[in-house]
């Protein structure tokens, strides 16, 4: 077993050397902060993630969320009470939100930080908190005077705990095809909801004595599709104009999912309305509920690719200390057999899959912190034109975060695994869970497929295509930089070349669409935003690599740091990067045999 969760020294790299948080106290809105109070802060969250929220994770799986179909009640493992009340105690409900309600106020690419030590500790506990605080943000964003007092300070504050309720068996991802429905009532000022959601993460439980679940449903007449659904606030307890819990909403527990991962989170099928006495409060204006809950769909997918990186930082730490502990044969150029085994990290095979994992869970750290920032520059950046560019680029980047950070983690715990041989596919190591755990998460908040259409069917043709430019333009502006460094050429002349190939087959694909043949152009989704998603890496290598290669000139000390980051930057330039000169050529070969195959031959 393995002392460290996430490399701590990388953190503060990213924070402090590349995005440079201090630089953000600056505003009003963080002006309290200082470097000392957010290391204060990540001192705290490793704290509570190493010495409360690890030592439970194996016993969540095995325990599990239960529930009881005659008493219709969900239970959660016991040490989940101790964790959600520690949880509570810290204020961690409320990182990112802001002082008046209760909230710590942070930025939210601290609040990466301290998300990636508490998902690598219990990714199935931090689902609770994160549900509740997802909540919580609707309402403050959307939601009336009224309803903001009512609810907002309770979920924060682990009082209440939140959901977001978009699925329905017959519709999965397909919201267009939502049925749940909303008749305004004839007393009062709300509606009665009828329908069924399933796969609610937090769905129900016995931490908090309420939970508020923001629920779309359609209102009688309204449109069809997207343009027709609205969000509601349904609480599964009925909330006093006092503020107390009252009676049960008409909102029914159906049963929970049994699970290949993340057992400890209740993912539960929720009936509203069984008697018609379900009671929802609208939020915001009728028919704009999915673009009310995009809001929130949004962060819950660069957090899904903060729960896979924290899995895949945490095998990697597991798999480093495995190798350095574990002897077992000799080096190839040893031919005498009496001579004594070596630890196994000295093997080339095994230190190639070391570096693998080093590569992937800082490069995706490093995008999915770098995408926060974007969200702290949107909040707080009194230039306008600032503020859209980082709107702009978090809109391409954010599939990047969700599909590529969920796959390159699952990938990487499968090395990890390899690294321990036997003993890895064995459940008396934590890293079979952690690879059953992470494998939700390129199926859920939108199956990486949608990620892949959202990125070309969307994000990079909108505005005409700027906002796709704009972040090539970020990319040419570090080759730049990385160019006038002398040791750095080599590596700014390869991402040069990639994001030079990404713009030439987007614009040869952007030619197959306005030809007319949309399905051909869809179906390079998917290999599309892995060969997007590797440019976007590379980019973030060379930046690093930059101010690693400065660091050193500089003699700014921690040489094995600096030493190492450079070359797990020029080990995933030359390993990776690679591959997506391979993808360019299949996606300009004109490739469709999976369009034209019949069914028949299936």
């Amino acid at each position: 077993m393995s002392d460290t969760l996430v490399n701590l020294r990388d953190i503060r790299f990213v924070l402090y050397e590349m995005l440079d948080v201090e630089a953000l106290t600056k505003y009003d809105y963080f002006a309290d902060y200082s470097k000392d109070t957010f290391d204060t802060v990540l001192e705290a969250a490793y704290k509570l993630a190493r010495e409360v929220c690890w030592p439970s994770y194996a016993e969540m799986d095995r325990v599990g969320a239960t529930f009881d179909a005659k008493t219709g009640e969900t239970s959660v493992p016991k040490c989940m009470h101790r964790i959600w009340q520690a949880y509570k105690e810290g204020g961690w409900g409320g990182e990112t939100a802001p002082a008046e309600v209760g909230g710590q106020q942070l930025p939210a690419c601290v609040a990466a930080a301290t998300s990636l030590m508490f998902n690598a500790a219990n990714t199935a506990a931090n689902m609770y908190v994160a549900g509740a605080g997802g909540a919580a943000g609707l309402i403050l964003s959307f939601g009336s005077d009224t309803l903001k007092k009512v609810y907002v300070e309770k979920l924060y504050a682990g009082e209440w705990g939140g959901t977001m309720c978009l699925t329905e068996p017959q519709a999965g991802s397909s919201l267009s095809d939502v049925k749940s429905t909303a008749v305004k009532a004839k007393d009062g000022d709300h509606y009665l909801l009828t329908g069924t959601k399933c796969f609610i993460s937090s769905g129900d439980h016995d931490l908090t004595e309420n939970i508020v679940h923001p629920v779309l449903a359609r209102i009688p007449g309204a449109p069809a599709g997207v343009k027709g659904i609205s969000l509601f606030i349904v609480p599964k307890y009925r909330v006093g104009d006092d503020g107390a819990v009252g009676e049960l909403n008409d909102v029914v527990t159906a049963g929970i999912e049994h699970k290949l991962g993340i057992r400890g989170n209740a993912t539960a099928t929720l009936n509203f309305g069984d008697r018609g006495e379900c009671r929802g409060w609208l939020l915001g204006e009728p028919n704009r509920g999915l673009a009310y809950m995009f809001q929130l769909m949004n962060h819950a997918r660069i957090g899904t690719g903060l729960q896979a990186t924290s899995l895949a930082s945490n095998a990697y730490q597991h798999a480093l200390q495995y190798t350095r502990e574990r002897a077992q044969s000799r080096k190839i150029s040893e031919k005498d057999p009496a001579s004594p085994q070596v630890p196994i990290i000295k093997h080339s095979d095994v230190r190639r899959m070391l570096l693998t994992q080093k590569a992937t869970t800082e490069g995706l750290f490093a995008l999915l912190a770098y995408a926060a920032s974007l969200g702290d520059k949107e909040l707080c950046s009194p230039d306008e034109a600032e503020r859209l560019a980082a709107t702009d680029m978090l809109d391409v980047l954010t599939p990047v975060c969700k599909a590529y950070g969920s796959e390159a983690s699952y990938d990487s715990i499968v090395q990890a695994i390899q690294c321990y041989g036997g003993y890895g596919f064995s459940e008396e190591f934590p890293l079979a869970q952690m690879l059953r755990d992470c494998k939700v998460f390129p199926i859920y908040e939108g199956t990486n497929g949608i990620q892949a259409l959202d990125l070309l069917g969307r994000k990079v043709v909108m505005k005409n295509g700027a906002a796709f430019k704009a972040v090539l333009d970020e990319i040419s502006k570090t080759v730049a930089e990385a160019s006038r460094v002398e040791s750095l050429k080599d590596m700014a002349v390869k991402v040069a070349a990639a994001s030079d190939a990404v713009g030439d087959v987007t614009a040869h694909l952007a030619g197959i669409a306005m030809g007319g043949d949309i399905e051909l152009y869809m179906s390079a989704a998917t290999p599309y935003l892995r060969m997007f998603s590797r440019l976007v890496i590379s980019w973030l290598f060379l930046w690093q690599s930059t101010l690693a290669q400065k660091a050193l000139e500089a003699c700014a000390g921690d040489e094995n740091y600096y030493k190492g980051k450079l070359g797990t930057a020029r080990f995933y330039l030359n390993n990776e990067l690679p591959h997506l000169h391979a993808t360019v050529q299949i996606l300009k070969n004109g490739e469709r045999t999976a369009l034209d195959f019949d069914e028949a031959w299936f």
